[in-house]
This record gives structure tokens, C-alpha cells and sequence, in this order.
């Protein structure tokens, strides 16, 4: 099979760039997990984005492209005439390769620029209180801002770069048990799928006709369908 242009990750930045170009590139989208828009959805990066996750599930859907998820990159080769590119695709059939004019990847799996990255969560207090003011070293938390009889927030734990979702989830849950005074009223409603990565890469070209833009490295959503809606033309355009 053969594509005028293999996206990396079904991210929001993915999401844009596929909207953008469809109708002119003949677009495929690998994506490791089966969760898409997960650079925001699956990691609760912000407060509410979260619940999107069925909406972006539909544009997704609606997309003019092929999308492959569950399905892992094990390679990206450049074609020894130079024209492109072959990709070796791992999924639940096994390996099988696909043939690309151009890449772009939107994920940090192959790249060395992880500045960091924590396992969030969603905690709440069913009676509506407040988050305390109070410092906990090693957690970031975010408070949420609706009109629920309860409160909640994004609770933020700094992880080191070797460890893994399930390491993670370990050692949060057995912080979480020994939480500050302040939060035992508050309980933990949901841990992340994924963590929330961070990068000050930008869009960069890794060789011609393959280019990194991380969506990590976008704070909104918004500004990461921007930037995938200003590479989609650009591509478009050449």
C-alpha cells in the first residue's frame, strides 16, 4: 500500500493536519494505542478536555484518511532510491510494510527531547469544598472551575523518564495514601492512560520528506490544531 503522506500519532496536532490536506494527499494515521486525540484526552493535560474524548473520536472517523490504531511503527526507512519512504507496521495480523512520499511524526517515541512528563489524575470532594492552598512536593494540581455540587481538580505527579504508565500508577496511588491533611477529604476518581509529556522540540525536519512536530510541545489544543492546520498547508502547497 502506498500514501502521499503517513502521520505518526493520532494526536489533535494529527487531527488538524489530516483535515487540512485531505482532498490532495492520500493520508494514512498510525497510532500505537486505540485511544486518538490522547496527547490530551488520555493524559487529562487540561481541565475538561478530558471529556471530548467521544467528539474527537468522531472527527476522527470523519476523516478522508486511513487510520490504523493498535498498531505500532517499528521503523521508518528510507527508500534506497531516495523517493520516499517504506515503514514496517506491527498490529495484532503482524508485521506488514506500507510505502510514503512523506512522514511526519507527532510523537516523541522517536525523539530524544523529553523534558519531562507526569501521571495525572482526577481528584474530587463531593461536598463542593475548595481546593486547600498547600504545597506537596513532587505534584502540581489544577483546579477545575464548573458548576457541580462537587469540586474537583487535576492532580499532577512528576514521574522520572525510565518509568513506566504501570510503575507510575504504583507509586502515585501509594503517595496518594499518604496525601497531605488538607486533601484527605478529597478521593481520586480516575488515573490516566497515558502521561503527559513535555518538550520544547518544535516543528523541525528530520530528512527530506520527514518532519517531527510533537504535539507535546503545544500547551492548548487549539494551538496544537494550528500548528497541524499550518504544516497541512504548506504541505498542500509544495
Amino acid at each position: 500500500m502506498s500514501y502521499d503522506l503517513v502521520i505518526i500519532g493520532a494526536t489533535t496536532t494529527a487531527l488538524a493536519l489530516a483535515q487540512t490536506v485531505q482532498g490532495s494527499l492520500k493520508t494514512l494515521i498510525v497510532n500505537a494505542t486505540e485511544m486518538v486525540a490522547f496527547d490530551f484526552v488520555g493524559n487529562y493535560k487540561q481541565p475538561e478536555v478530558y471529556t471530548q474524548g467521544a467528539a474527537y473520536n468522531k472527527k476522527f472517523r470523519d476523516l478522508e484518511a486511513d487510520v490504523l490504531l493498535g498498531t505500532d511503527v517499528v521503523s521508518v526507512t528510507k527508500r534506497e532510491n531516495g523517493n520516499g519512504y517504506t515503514l514496517e507496521l506491527l498490529s495484532a495480523g503482524g508485521f506488514y510494510t506500507i510505502e510514503t512520499k512523506r512522514v511526519v511524526d507527532t510523537t516523541l517515541e522517536r525523539e530524544e527531547g523529553l523534558s519531562g512528563k507526569s501521571l495525572n489524575a482526577i481528584i474530587i470532594q463531593q461536598k463542593g469544598e475548595p481546593m486547600p492552598s498547600l504545597q506537596w512536593p513532587g505534584f502540581a494540581i489544577v483546579t477545575e472551575h464548573h458548576e457541580h455540587k462537587y469540586s474537583t481538580a487535576i492532580l499532577k505527579f512528576d514521574c522520572a523518564p525510565d518509568w513506566t504508565v504501570a510503575e507510575a500508577r504504583h507509586r502515585l496511588i501509594d503517595a496518594w495514601l499518604e496525601r497531605p491533611e488538607p486533601l484527605q477529604s478529597w478521593k481520586m476518581a480516575a488515573i490516566a492512560f497515558f502521561f503527559e509529556e513535555r518538550t520544547t522540540l518544535g516543528q523541525r525536519t528530520r530528512d527530506e520528506g520527514y518532519m517531527a512536530l510533537p504535539a507535546a510541545s503545544f500547551a492548548e489544543p487549539e494551538e496544537s490544531l494550528a500548528a497541524g492546520i499550518v504544516l497541512g498547508r504548506s504541505l498542500v502547497a509544495c
